[in-house]
């Protein structure tokens, strides 16, 4: 990003326009689930977002958008269950890529792939002590590749949009 602050209507404007679309990405995502077998596995396009969120917000800002997405999400199309494994994946994904983003400076692509992998392994955490069962960890494998190849998607996607973001708003 440019040395430029985005100005206080600008940063409101970016964040509800970021809400929104991180609101249909997660609907589209919840009517077109991918199902490998018995494994649920969706893109992740809410990244999209986040990313580009933490980059030009902020993480405290992006943090709370996320936060109201999950809440609508989860009140439109979850259940306590579903409600509960999502946040686990949002939080350990958002803190491994707020830290890659901000403090080690990775690319976009880099961040995303890591945030696929972590949200995957946040969400078996999850699932493991909600069943308080440990069997769910024979996944981890399949989870990492399934994380490594649509992190890879997103930040490609991500790094694209990104580049047009900045050329529009600080170009």
């Amino acid at each position: 990003m440019s040395n430029k602050k985005l100005s206080k209507n600008q940063a409101i404007s970016f964040s509800i326009i970021s809400l929104s679309l991180m609101l249909i990405f997660s609907y589209i995502e919840a009517v077109l689930p991918i199902n490998l077998g018995s494994i649920g596995v969706k893109i992740g396009l809410s990244n999209i977002m986040t990313i580009i969120g933490i980059k030009i917000l902020g993480i405290r800002t992006t943090l709370l958008i996320n936060i109201l997405r999950l809440i609508i999400i989860g009140i439109l199309f979850g259940n306590v269950v579903r409600f509960a494994i999502s946040v686990a994946g949002f939080c350990l994904s958002f803190i491994v890529m707020a830290f890659l983003i901000k403090r080690l400076n990775f690319s976009i692509i880099t961040t995303s792939i890591f945030g696929g992998i972590s949200h995957n392994i946040g969400q078996l955490i999850a699932v493991a002590i909600i069943t308080k069962g440990v069997m769910v960890f024979v996944l981890v494998p399949i989870y990492i590749i399934v994380g490594l190849l649509t992190g890879f998607i997103i930040g490609i996607i991500t790094k694209l949009i990104y580049d047009k973001i900045q050329l529009i708003m600080f170009d």
